[in-house]
């Protein structure tokens, strides 16, 4: 006899009080209310709020701030439009400095609890821009048929569907503040319904944008997507199956992005799929750290795991006599 699915018990609607005790690692507010954890979003360590349950389970529960009955020193308001809706971003009603201070309480916390390691010191952390610098995403795409329109961006929180945003600020503004004009030229596509992603990477002076296509696109469709790259400085691809099949528009040259190291005179192109820092200024900051920290000669091998492009690995065989770059899928 098959076995029947015991259906899920409604969440309660009232909403129950309660006092923020600390942060989760992914930034949301963790109380303890009858005995068991509940994950909050958007609430800070002392503050108290009314929220209501969105997930119960055995062990855990996850909710959300409906009232916000006393306010944290440290909570400001988000800069985004979209912030609460878009999942993109975690720590935006937490100021600047608040937001380092955190993630660096949370890494001694972890190293402690889970490695069993005590953080003797704590070097002042890299800063570089809060806004318009992500050079690197992935972004969703689909189209609504309710709505006729296409969306594109990152999913809603702790939902699958699309948030419905026109600009995103974290982005590096050549594509975040051009989300509602992609939407609108895949609107134009016959195949709108068949793109279900965008691959974002932009280099120093490039944009490449790899546009996944689950069926080939029309004469006109290249033609409209040729158009809008040449009005927009960015260098649309297709992408048919895998990362290696991303490729130009017809008639239209090759685009590679890459990211200069000046200091150290290297520049590294990568294509569209390949994994690179998202921002470059930081970037630029650790490798300086790293090669300043570690006071290498001619005497030293090096070895880096996982080294990727070689983003650490060439400049450190700037200095050191040997090093050994070790990657693999």
């Amino acid at each position: 006899m098959a076995r029947t699915r015991s259906r899920r018990k409604p969440l309660p609607e009232t909403p129950v009080k309660t006092t923020i005790a600390s942060l989760a690692h992914d930034g949301r507010g963790v109380a303890h209310v009858d005995g068991k954890a509940v994950f909050i979003d958007e609430a800070l360590p002392g503050e108290e709020v009314e929220f209501i349950y969105t997930e119960i389970r055995k062990d855990y529960a996850e909710g959300r701030v409906v009232t916000l009955l006393s306010r944290s020193a440290i909570r400001v308001d988000a800069q985004c439009a979209h912030y609460g809706v878009c999942g993109g971003c975690s720590f935006q009603h937490v100021a600047s400095s608040e937001q380092i201070r955190i993630k660096q309480d949370l890494l001694v916390e972890q190293f402690k609890r889970i490695g069993k390691i005590d953080i003797p010191e704590i070097w002042q952390a890299l800063e570089g821009p809060h806004w318009g610098y992500r050079t690197k995403a992935r972004m969703g795409v689909k189209y609504v048929a309710k709505k006729d329109r296409v969306l594109v961006g990152f999913r809603e929180r702790r939902h699958q569907y699309l948030a419905e945003i026109d600009n995103c600020i974290v982005m590096h503004p050549t594509v975040g503040t051009q989300l509602l004009a992609l939407g609108e030229l895949i609107a134009g596509l016959s195949i709108k319904d068949k793109i279900p992603q965008i691959e974002v990477a932009i280099g120093d002076g490039q944009c490449v944008l790899a546009i996944r296509v689950l069926e080939p696109p029309t004469e006109e469709d290249e033609e409209r997507m040729r158009v809008f790259g040449h009005q927009h400085n960015m260098s649309l691809c297709l992408q048919v199956k895998g990362p290696d099949t991303i490729a130009p528009l017809p008639g239209e040259p090759e685009v590679i992005p890459a990211y200069a190291l000046p200091e150290h005179d290297i520049e590294f192109k990568f294509r569209p799929a390949m994994f690179t820092q998202v921002n470059y200024e930081i970037n630029r900051q650790m490798i300086n750290r790293v090669i300043e920290t570690l006071n290498l000669n001619e005497n030293d091998t090096v070895l880096d795991l996982f080294c990727g492009l070689g983003n650490f690995t060439l400049p450190i065989a700037r200095k050191a006599g040997h090093v050994v770059g070790i990657e693999g899928d």
